[in-house]
């Protein structure tokens, strides 16, 4: 019949996210925050997967369940621009990437070395960032069919073991 579609309705460009918690100058920093944990390389990263969207709308929807959650971004954000601006003399979002990746090393270095105190300053907004970074990525379409290319609701009718030959009987 004329005018019907039988197939997927064409594909609009998605508009531009206005955030709902965060301020513009927060939320491009949390944009720079996240492609930093997860960039783009061959494969799309946290810019493609709009991983920021997803933390800005978490977050201004946690004012219900958590709102301790909106208390540590806050204070967070506000936190990492005064360690920028003393470090060097600009916001995080506006200083070079070797700058901002010498700040991000430096507060997850707990992460890496034992002996320094899980008290470190930022650490707790560190892996604060990167555990919704990840979380944000991988629930995406982007993150996991794109990249963890996972395929659903499929199933493995063969279990070989493994098949080194030293572990053979």
């Amino acid at each position: 019949m004329p005018g019907m579609h039988h197939g997927p309705p064409p594909e609009e460009p998605a508009k531009p996210y206005a955030p709902q918690f965060f301020k513009p100058s927060e939320f491009e920093t949390v944009e720079v925050l996240a492609q930093i944990i997860i960039p783009t390389d061959e494969k799309p990263g946290a810019k493609e997967a709009r991983v920021a969207d997803y933390i800005d709308f978490v977050v201004f929807s946690a004012a219900e369940f958590e709102p301790s959650l909106q208390r540590e971004w806050s204070e967070g954000l506000a936190w990492l621009d005064r360690e920028s601006k003393k470090r060097h003399n600009a916001p995080f979002r506006e200083i070079a990437a070797s700058q901002r990746e010498r700040v991000m090393t430096e507060m997850s270095l707990p992460e890496r070395d034992s002996t320094v105190p899980q008290t470190h300053p930022g650490f707790g907004f560190y892996k604060l960032i990167k555990g919704m970074t990840v979380e944000g990525f991988y629930t995406s379409r982007i993150g996991l069919i794109d990249v963890l290319e996972y395929q659903g609701l499929t199933y493995v009718s063969d279990f070989p073991g493994c098949t080194h030959p030293e572990h053979q009987t």
